[in-house]
């Protein structure tokens, strides 16, 4: 074994021992809690367990007073047994043993029941005191990359986000549990700062059919660095490296990753060099790689055919000063006749004969017309800025178009599936609906449903669906119609390349002295409960789907990706999970904390308890519940990591 080697096997060992004693801290804490009150109310406590010891499986026990203390085999919990804590109702003038639980009033009970649950949200004070003392890491609130409806709305590459929907944000975690929660479609108000400028927009929320939450259509800022690889894929075997930098590809300078991804995508199924930098910094060391981006469909071009356009002429609503089309001489307003000789009649028209038809680095004549006179101009299409606007226009050349207000059917194949299911020039489009696979070929389909959506986002609904079929419902005049439109095979597929590598997102260390890190350490468990309450209630309304739910495996995957990074990073996730067991726990579910609250709040308005077989009952149907969502869970956790 190498030394280098030896090193990564003690820093992953090391990190292992933290994602052990940090979940182990989370449990016990809660257990804590419980035991403590339970002793300083005279109850007794048969046993006190980290960890499940199913079956008799320990790892350590040890007697200390009328106490057994276990270390379970099973670390996925722990558990208090007090004396008495299920024991039936006591016969007539049958005395109780003082230190049993059903001896205590429901007051003392109700303590001891809550306080594991109010330990884990306190401790979650200290976690975040402590991480913040150390330093963790997260991407800030700024803008990497936009797209279309953020351009729109005002929103630009560095732009700094200071408050969504009228909460303050310092990371974009923080951002993105604020934005996931939301309607889809709905407008987001946010400030920015822009140089000394503050600005406040309307973004709209976005839901992409393919993801099971909200994405935005602004990015992080993402570093032209790879993140990780992909085993088996053409960056595996031409040898890059997580921590690479992309610095060329063919020797064509890499500004950023979106550019990255531009260039790759236009060489599938070729040989292409790629000069990557390998060190902390890209110009330690240089070296230039030979890889074979594999093929896939091309973004924006569905599989399948729709067999129309929408109404919505390339007339330039946009202009990036210092890019081709400024430089030109183009203006707002100017339409578009044809580019590199070739006839437009669409704004997605012209996406695709840019994208997908044209050269890249090579002058071309655009042709434009301007107030009834053509203008012809010289353009080459260049280096990606940090924004895409999907069939909206073209990046490349700084340009890009105004939403049209509504979906418009426009130009109709005559044998195409638009034409044959009815539809007809000047039907808007209300909304769309098919049955689309959510993550991965594998998953089950189900209905997704598009209001008012852009012809962007009806081709991203026609990339994802699981069967060649689409629900458009049109207003024609004032009357509603509804076609099912059977879609063939496209007949001109494009194809991409593919790579297989993430980048690394531009992260920030969040750090403060012991007197500045009081007050954010208060606020942020708070704000933890408020984001879990929003999130549950997405689900609930099916703002957000029940997929993002993660188990015992994908809370240990998390635990270990944060030690990984730092002990900072590790104790604020940790104080994350603290108030999530919190909450969780106190859910009103029989068999947990919150279910016991139910059982104690009921004797306390009828002085009596629950009927023990009604009780009972509940028990039961309580712990299948939390089996099911333990198994529903895991099989989330299994998907992800397999891909379906």
């Amino acid at each position: 074994m190498t030394p280098a080697a030896g090193l990564v096997d003690l820093s992953s060992a090391l990190s292992v021992l933290k994602v052990v004693l940090g979940f182990g801290l989370v449990i016990f804490i809660h257990e804590f809690g419980h035991f403590i009150v339970a002793r300083r109310s005279g109850v007794l406590v048969e046993k006190f367990s980290i960890g499940f010891d199913f079956f008799g499986a320990r790892l350590a026990t040890w007697q200390r007073g009328d106490t057994t203390y276990v270390l379970g085999a099973f670390p996925l919990g722990g558990y208090v047994k007090m004396l008495g804590q299920h024991d039936l109702p006591s016969e007539e003038g049958e005395a109780l043993d003082p230190r049993s639980f059903q001896a205590k009033s429901v007051g003392a009970r109700t303590a001891i029941i809550s306080a594991g649950v109010i330990a884990n949200f306190l401790s979650a004070f200290v976690l975040c005191y402590i991480a913040l003392l150390l330093g963790h890491h997260a991407a800030p609130a700024s803008v990497g990359s936009v797209g279309y409806g953020a351009l729109e709305a005002g929103l630009r590459p560095g732009d700094e986000l200071l408050t969504v929907d009228d909460r303050s944000v310092a990371s974009w975690n923080e951002l993105m549990m604020i934005y996931v929660t939301q309607e889809p479609g709905s407008s987001l108000p946010v400030r920015v700062k822009r140089g000394a400028r503050e600005l406040d927009l309307q973004l709209k929320v976005h839901r992409n059919p393919e993801h099971p939450f909200n994405s935005p259509d602004f990015s992080s800022p993402l570093l032209a660095r790879v993140g990780a690889v992909s085993a088996g894929t053409a960056a595996d075997e031409g040898g890059v490296q997580p921590g690479d930098w992309l610095l060329a590809v063919d020797g064509h300078p890499v500004t950023n990753w979106g550019e990255f991804q531009r260039l790759i995508r236009h060489r599938p199924n070729r040989k292409v060099l790629l000069t990557v930098g390998r060190g902390e910094k890209p110009d330690l060391e240089q070296l230039e790689l030979e890889v074979h981006p594999a093929a896939r469909a091309a973004e924006g071009i569905p599989r399948y055919s729709l067999g129309w356009e929408p109404d919505n002429p390339p007339i330039i609503g946009f202009i990036e000063p210092g890019m081709p089309a400024f430089e030109a001489g183009l203006k707002v307003g100017d339409r578009v006749l044809s580019l590199g000789g070739l006839a437009v009649a669409s704004w997605y028209g012209l996406w695709r004969t840019a994208n997908w038809s044209l050269p890249h680095g090579e002058p071309l004549e655009l042709v434009a017309l301007r107030e009834g006179e053509e203008v012809r101009v010289s353009v080459t299409l260049g280096q990606r800025p940090n924004w895409s606007i999907a069939t909206m226009g073209v990046p490349e050349l700084g340009i890009a178009g105004r939403r049209p207000e509504k979906l418009e059917v426009g130009s109709l194949d005559a044998d195409g599936p638009g034409a044959r299911a009815g539809l007809m020039e000047g039907d808007v489009v209300l909304a769309a609906r098919g049955s689309v696979h959510m993550e991965g070929p594998e998953s089950v389909p189900e209905p997704y449903e598009m209001v008012g959506p852009g012809f962007g986002e009806l081709l991203a609904l026609m990339g994802a669906l699981a069967e060649p079929r689409v629900v458009l419902e049109v207003l024609r005049g004032e009357r509603k119609h509804v076609f099912t439109l059977e879609l063939p095979e496209a007949e001109d597929p494009q194809q991409m390349g593919f790579l297989g590598v993430s980048p690394l997102v531009a992260e920030s260390l969040f750090k403060m002295g012991p007197v500045e890190a009081l007050l954010p350490a208060v606020v942020a468990p708070f704000r933890l409960l408020e984001d879990l309450i929003n999130g549950l209630g997405a689900m609930f309304q099916r703002r957000a789907s029940a997929r993002l739910i993660s188990g015992p495996v994908g809370i240990l995957q998390a635990t270990y990706s944060y030690a990984e990074k730092s002990t900072g990073d590790l104790l604020n996730f940790l104080a994350l999970l603290s108030v999530n067991l919190a909450v969780v726990n106190f859910l009103p579910i029989p068999i947990t904390d919150g279910g016991h609250f139910v059982f104690l709040m009921y004797e306390k308005a009828k002085g009596q308890r629950m009927d023990q077989e009604l009780e009972a009952r509940f028990q039961w149907a309580g712990l299948v519940f939390i089996l099911l969502i333990f198994l529903f869970a895991t099989f989330n956790d299994v998907g992800r990591i397999f891909g379906f």
